[in-house]
């Protein structure tokens, strides 16, 4: 029997068989303000997250996007409600109406998926097909009539028919009510998955129903998985039928070739879900007079693995049984968490977030073993092990990979051994974000090898660990994309790779350079635990990669293009080439090695003041250069004081996150949970504790948020005493009953257990952590010593012109005497051309310098060079910086050109428009009309199409800075030609004439890719020209996601006038990318 088969007859072989810590008490409690004890179950709002709560930042929404129905935890089976209006786990608290009850779902994603099989109750009888009249079907309810519980849902419609909902891990339970006098129908919406079908088939039989489908399509990648289902009814049918798109067919048994793929546009979060099309599924009548019991079993290997799941979990129990045993097997896992004091919300607020820690990933493979493997074939998990599917990796790598080892050691080795064995079935390729059997590449970096990396740290070795690190340096070195076995894909797990081996960064990607940093940390730290030191001492030096983005001349992370050059202007706010945040989010992502980092930076003089700075705002978005802590970039952050001797700081942070983003309601996140990641990171954070540094098991120390925590685990207990928690301040801590000055704990602790006494106050101790010999670890291994920059990194400048530079060098510990010596091409002089600067100990030195451009000098992109080498008696290594110069004509747009938003299919390149790698691809403007330099006209309006290269700045983002224009006198009107990204940006624009007058317009454009299709332009645009793909030279290439380019409705100009500049206001969605303009 598998250790999660659910067909035992007791609670207590269950329990066991659930692999529960040995010595959990029978039933896990929590103090309550009176003082006695309750289940941690009654604590659990099920619909916590499921509200939005603050703006949509455009990544997600603004709320958890969890789910509210029955689940068990890490169960295959989580059947849900789902409302019309969509949301990335299904159900959205603000609206009231439901499409279905569907089997599969995923807790807390950005992108819609899953949600296969809804199932939906009707008391009428069956008109129009629900394939193309789906709203006939929807019904309304409101949240008073709801109630669940962890394992268990339920809802009464505002038609009276109720359903209750419960589960097994791969199997579940449904009872339908029907009001009296009625018609008693059942909808199987086979072809109802919320990213449609490809193919599908449904079967009616005696009193059973079964089928299967094949689907996917999380965040728009190709490819597609396969489910199956197989469902009985302990009741007959008084009739039935099938539907396949605007067909009902009474009487008839099978139903198959159902293809839905939607386009998606019909995927928007927030939108209605569109549910008119071609489709189908099969209808069931009943007498209304009796409940229907529904019992359904689910697999992603056959419809006998569906059967046989359902037998062996479920047989013939009913529902209140399997409710009960759910509800037991949930108090037991909740309970090796358990809690004393806090406030009630408080209380609620941990369980409910403990809970979605749970959730995902989930057991995939069924109660006889067998799975589908990421080549499609079925394969059988190692015996007493799990298989486990739905990685989130680029989130959960923070913070509940670690939550899960700690609690389960045995649940986080099943889960290294299935990410091992997902890469070794397609060829040695890992993913970044996996859905079921489907790779999708989503997000950026290498996560899986930090995830391992992390198991491994905590404790969780149970898997081929030796193996799995010789495939992760392997693929970690691999350039380029890599066969699959799927006809329509290719993947490049490392997009820009030899860019990032080569020069030690992906240029324009600064997102991606630094997750690869933490992927080959990870790396070198499982490698040197197994005694491979070659490999640790290879990825130990890559793991420092972050340096080559530190500008030393403007102290920021930045991104850096390929011939050497930062980018200029460079705004920490703007969050073009960055996944889901902004440079200065991204600037403190060095887990590994704040230290290094703080040293790069100046020390902590310069250090403190830019981190009491960036949490002024704790949830800002990735358009402000505060913090974000509704979205991963920013968890680690609050820690970073522990490095610089203010762990007080921390802890005033944390405990303002934990008041602030966190609640107890349906609208207690503030940012998508991502399948448990923000949930993991509340119930570190209230246990006073966090896993800072991924790939490693030290734990940092913060303010516990209640009085006594104790963590039952097999490898020993975890007890946190806390007395006057609502104190945030640590006064004094002593671990295993020896006093610290430590605001960190040894790996030691993590594996093996122990006790931590706090003292606390309202008034911070600055003594506690301040000893930098008291600092917690930070790995430095490979660092360069120096780093050098030379600024501005990119410069307009007119042939004839020049522009003033400065070199600078950091040390990042002794002093130094460099040799530097420009090398600019024909044309550029630099003076002077050479030097001598002394760098001293830990500090900078810079020279000035500038740069001439000759007369007659082509308009073009150039790049000057300058090295710094080795003086005599110093030892600095080989260190580069450039500059990029702009050689246009002042008042043109190609004189403001600072972002590259076209890029070519054969790249890679430096194209980023919107986020890291995603670009308009050239050669389809230039079928659509749009060649370098080409006329384009429009209404009057004679435009220019950029004159560039794919992969150059091509298109200007204003700032706020006025933008100098080469009008012509008498103009009545002006027109742009451009796009909006992350949004639907419009601007207030100030028009300076030449006489010091001024004059206003609105200028607004359409997201360039249209919501992914479904939406019209918008402020009176016109598409000029389309791409049927969007081009990201990351996992995908081309995507078929069609791109825009608009043309904006002119402003009005004074005639009398001559227009000097324009300024544009910074807009409130979305930013603007300008390709050209023209005057009429």
């Amino acid at each position: 029997m598998s250790p999660w088969s659910l067909s035992v007859s007791t609670v207590t072989v269950l329990l066991a068989a659930l692999a529960l810590p040995p010595g959990a008490p029978p039933r896990a409690v929590a103090d309550d303000d009176a003082g006695g004890v309750i289940s941690p179950v009654e604590l659990v709002n099920v619909f916590h997250g499921t509200k939005e709560a603050a703006l949509d930042f455009g990544h997600g929404g603004g709320g958890g996007m969890t789910f509210p129905g029955a689940v068990l935890p890490f169960g295959m089976m989580q059947w849900s409600p789902d409302t019309v209006e969509s949301a990335g786990g299904g159900y959205r608290y603000e609206d009231d109406r439901l499409r279905g009850f569907s089997m599969t779902h995923i807790s807390g994603p950005g992108c819609n998926g899953a949600q296969d099989f809804p199932v939906m109750p009707f008391s009428g009888k069956i008109g129009r097909s629900p394939a193309t009249h789906g709203m006939d079907y929807v019904q309304t309810f409101k949240h008073e009539n709801e109630k669940a519980a962890p394992g268990f849902y339920s809802s009464t419609l505002d038609t009276g028919i109720s359903t209750e909902l419960s589960v097994s891990a791969r199997a579940g339970v449904a009872r339908f009510a029907f009001p009296a006098g009625k018609p008693a129908t059942l909808l199987l919406n086979t072809s109802g998955s919320i990213n449609g079908v490809d193919d599908g088939e449904t079967r009616v039989g005696q009193n059973t129903v079964e089928g299967w489908i094949k689907t996917g399509g999380f965040c728009g990648p190709p490819l597609r998985y396969k489910v199956y289902f197989h469902a009985t009814f302990d009741q007959p049918f008084t009739g039935y039928g099938t539907w396949k798109d605007d067909e009902v067919r009474p009487g008839t048994q099978t139903t198959d070739d159902a293809s839905t793929a939607r386009a998606r546009a019909d995927l928007v979060t927030g939108e209605d879900v569109t549910v008119n099309g071609p489709g189908s599924g099969a209808y069931l009548e009943f007498d209304p007079a009796k409940p229907v019991q529904m019992r359904v079993g689910l697999s992603y290997v056959s419809i006998e693995g569906a059967r046989n799941n359902l037998g062996k979990e479920i047989g013939d129990k009913s529902l209140d049984q399997v409710r009960q045993e759910a509800t037991a097997v949930w108090d037991e896992r909740l309970g090796q968490v358990r809690i004393a004091g806090g406030t009630e919300d408080q209380r609620r607020t941990f369980y409910s977030n403990l809970y979605h820690a749970l959730l995902q990933p989930y057991v995939f493979e069924d109660v006889d073993g067998t799975y589908t493997g990421f080549d499609g074939k079925p394969r059988t998990v190692r015996p007493g092990h799990h298989q486990y599917a739905t990685f989130s990796g680029w989130d959960i790598y923070r913070s509940e990979a670690q939550l899960l080892a700690l609690l389960a050691p045995d649940v986080g080795a099943d889960i290294a051994q299935s990410m091992y064995d997902n890469a070794q079935a397609i060829g040695n390729v890992w993913d970044r974000w996996s859905h079921q059997t489907a790779v999708t590449g989503v997000m950026v970096g290498d996560p899986y090898h930090s995830i391992l990396s992390t198991m491994y740290a905590f404790g969780a070795r149970d898997f081929d660990a030796g193996p799995a690190l010789k495939a992760m340096a392997e693929a970690a070195r691999r350039v380029g994309a890599k066969d699959i076995g799927h006809p329509e894909a290719q993947y490049d797990e490392r997009p820009g790779n030899a860019d990032y081996m080569a020069k030690g960064y992906v240029p324009s990607d600064p997102s991606s350079t630094l997750e690869y940093a933490v992927a080959d940390f990870g790396i070198a730290q499982l490698a040197g635990r197994l005694g491979d030191q070659a490999t640790a001492t290879e990825f130990m030096k890559r793991a420092q990669s972050w340096q080559n983005l530190y500008n030393p001349g403007n102290g920021w992370i930045q991104p850096r293009m390929g011939e050497g050059s930062f980018t200029a202007p460079f705004d920490p706010a703007a969050p073009d080439v960055y996944m889901e945040g902004n440079g200065a989010q991204y600037h403190w992502m060095v887990p590994h090695n704040p230290q290094g980092l703080f040293a790069a930076m100046g020390g902590l003089g310069k250090v403190v003041p830019r981190l009491d700075e960036y949490f002024k705002k704790l949830n800002a978005g990735p358009r402000e250069a505060y913090a974000y802590l509704g979205n991963e970039i920013a968890l680690q952050s609050p820690w970073l004081y522990a490095w610089a001797g203010q762990p007080y700081k921390t802890q005033n942070v944390v405990r303002r996150v934990q008041q602030e983003l966190f609640k107890s309601g349906p609208d207690g996140l503030v940012g998508n949970d991502d399948l448990g990641t923000m949930g993991a990171w509340y119930v570190w954070s209230a246990m006073g504790l966090f896993p800072a540094i991924p790939g490693r098991a030290e734990l940092l120390v913060s303010t516990p948020l209640f009085d006594k925590i104790t963590v039952s685990r097999p490898a020993g207990d975890i007890v946190v005493s806390a007395p006057n928690a609502a104190n945030r301040y640590i006064q004094t801590l002593r671990v295993n009953g020896v006093s610290t000055s430590r605001a960190w704990l040894p790996e030691s602790f993590a594996t093996q257990g122990g006790r931590l006494d706090f003292t606390l106050g309202a008034w911070p101790n600055p003594a506690f952590g301040a000893d930098p010999r008291n600092a917690p670890p930070s790995f430095g291994q490979g660092s360069k010593p120096y780093l050098a920059g030379l600024t501005p990194g990119a410069a307009p400048v007119e042939p004839g012109g020049a522009v003033d530079a400065e070199l600078s060098v950091q040390s990042l510990g002794a002093a130094a005497t460099v040799a530097w010596q420009a090398k600019p091409p024909a044309g550029i002089t630099v003076s002077p051309a050479s030097g001598m600067l002394s760098v001293p100990a830990g500090g900078r030195a810079a020279v000035k310098v500038r740069i001439s451009v000759a007369a007659g000098t082509a308009l073009d992109l150039v790049t000057v060079p300058v090295s710094v080498a080795n003086a005599a008696g110093s030892s600095v290594g080989e260190l580069t910086a450039s500059t990029r110069l702009n050689v246009a004509r002042r008042g043109t747009i190609a004189w403001y050109h600072n972002n590259a938003g076209i890029g070519d299919v054969a790249g890679p390149d430096e194209a980023n428009i919107d986020g890291p790698g995603f670009s308009y691809p050239a050669h389809s403007l230039a079928e659509a009309g749009l060649k370098p330099g080409a006329t384009v006209a429009w209404k009057g309006f004679s435009f220019t199409w950029p004159e560039r290269k794919p992969g150059q700045v091509d298109n200007l983002r204003p700032g706020t800075q006025p933008v100098e224009m080469a009008a012509p006198a008498g103009a009545t009107k002006l027109a742009f030609l451009g796009a909006g990204v992350n949004g639907w940006p419009e601007t207030e624009v100030t028009i300076t004439y030449t006489d010091g007058s001024t004059g206003t317009g609105k200028l607004g454009f359409s997201e360039w890719i249209l919501d992914f299709g479904g939406a019209q332009p918008a402020f009176g645009n016109e598409i000029v020209a389309s791409a049927p793909f969007r081009l990201f030279w990351g996992s995908w290439a081309l995507q078929p996601i069609g791109t825009h380019v608009f043309a904006a409705q002119p402003i009005a100009l004074d005639p009398a006038k001559t227009v000097k500049s324009v300024t544009f206001s910074t807009p409130e969605d979305g930013e603007l990318h300008l390709f050209a303009w023209a005057f009429a």
